[in-house]
């Protein structure tokens, strides 16, 4: 048996233009680094969990970044399988397109779970590895994409109690059972997925809330323990799922919004031999612009002090427009500051940042807002209706929902659990 090495990727979304600015440059630094490291570490098939591009309808830009990316890894790596699925912010028509072309390069490239007939086809995500170099394939790869409602049966079916979950399951049990029949002698068996695991960390921010197949959220046994290793797409924090070090998503190459700034963005090489996991490896991703955020720390400041912190930034003037750092500034809004926004532009002049977005917060939001985020107590022990205030002023910030909003909230609570809500 050989030692394989596997590299996984997911969410580029190549087109993604961050608070309005493009950023085609910072992609092309990520593929760039992306295959002299599979050049450098002889990586034998690399994994692409979706969302390949931002929009289902991406730029020209865009699109010539991801084949002319795909060209150049069949230069540099001949003999590195690809394997990409479709994402939910992907369009699986457009992603296929290019089938007979991709297919001739010994790519894969699956947008959708259907075959011509439009029938869930199981057998169709099957994607052997190394079977083009070498006399037999030494794995195979559960290649699923994104799913949909209308994947898992039709609207009766749907519409019986339980069953998106259970549609969904015996979907996967399906195409984990044609894996077992193909990957047979001991070779190495994988699955890549798009969605939202149960108990993954979100970033409530800038992931779209998606459904698989019209379920919030899968359990991570879904997964037979069988395979080497699940990489996951859609979520843009690195994590593992499960306590299980074979099930991961690999993140976002990029931050994809503000409030992802300090995540530890990388890809994750994994290892096999003979069908066996050996290491997990998570590789970090350099920085490629810096995400700068006002505070930069601690409590939320009133609007002079975070013209003062603007004013204090060191300059970047003499960076290329495409490489300018991003600057997010946020304040405590004690009371009307009209002239803000101008101020903010007025200490950033000739410093060279890019300017996001401006944030007032009020004093009630930025306390409470503090407090929620600041609890080490687990979500079960904290008021619904405090998480309820919370989640609003984080996702709206434009102060308190109304009384008649809570006590709207409050009635849902009596609804759902047939008992008095708590204030």
């Amino acid at each position: 048996m050989a030692l394989r090495r596997i590299l996984h990727t997911a969410d580029w979304h190549l087109g993604q233009s961050f608070h309005g600015y493009e950023r085609a440059w910072e992609h092309d630094q990520f593929l760039a680094w992306l295959l002299a490291a599979i050049g450098e570490y002889e990586v034998d098939a690399l994994f692409v969990a979706g969302d390949v591009f931002d929009t289902v309808n991406p730029s020209s830009v865009a699109q010539r970044q991801w084949f002319t990316f795909l060209a150049e890894l069949v230069r540099v790596r001949p003999q590195c399988d690809v394997v990409a699925i479709g994402g939910n912010h992907d369009s699986a028509a457009r992603l296929e397109a290019p089938e007979a072309l991709t297919r001739a390069l010994g790519l894969h490239v699956l947008g959708s779970a259907r075959n011509a007939a439009g029938e869930f086809d199981p057998g169709r995500l099957l994607v052997p590895l190394g079977g083009r170099n070498e006399s037999e394939p030494w794995g195979y790869v559960a290649a699923i994409p994104f799913l949909r409602a209308d994947d898992l049966g039709t609207l009766t079916e749907l519409m019986a109690e339980d069953a998106p979950l259970r549609l969904m399951r015996a979907r996967f049990a399906e195409i984990f059972a044609a894996l077992d029949e193909r990957a047979d002698g001991g070779k190495a068996r994988f699955a890549l997925a798009h969605g939202v695991m149960l108990g993954a960390s979100r970033s409530m921010d800038s992931e779209r809330e998606v459904r698989i197949g019209n379920v919030e959220a899968l359990p991570v046994d879904v997964f037979p323990e069988t395979l080497a290793y699940v990489g996951l797409g859609h979520l843009h924090r690195p994590q593992q799922v499960g306590g299980r070090e074979g099930v991961a998503y690999a993140g976002s190459p990029l931050p994809l919004h503000t409030s992802e700034a300090d995540y530890p963005h990388r890809v994750v090489m994994v290892e096999v031999d003979g069908g066996v996991r050996q290491r997990v490896i998570s590789m970090p991703l350099p920085r490629w612009v810096r995400v700068h955020r006002i505070p930069s720390e601690g409590r939320l400041g009133s609007a002079d002090e975070a013209v003062a912190e603007v004013g204090a930034l060191p300059s970047h003037a003499g960076l290329p427009a495409s490489e300018r750092p991003y600057l997010e500034v946020r304040y405590r809004a004690d009371a009307p500051r009209p002239t803000f926004v101008e101020e903010v532009n007025t200490a950033l002049d000739g410093k060279g940042y890019r300017l996001t977005t401006v944030r007032a917060v009020l004093p009630e939001a930025a306390s409470r807002d503090a407090a929620f985020h600041g609890t080490s107590r687990n979500l079960r022990e904290l008021d619904a209706v405090d998480v309820f205030r919370a989640h609003y002023l984080r996702r709206f910030r434009n102060g308190e929902p109304s009384e008649a909003l809570v006590s709207a909230f409050r009635s849902l609570l009596v609804d759902v659990d047939g008992g008095e809500a708590e204030s």
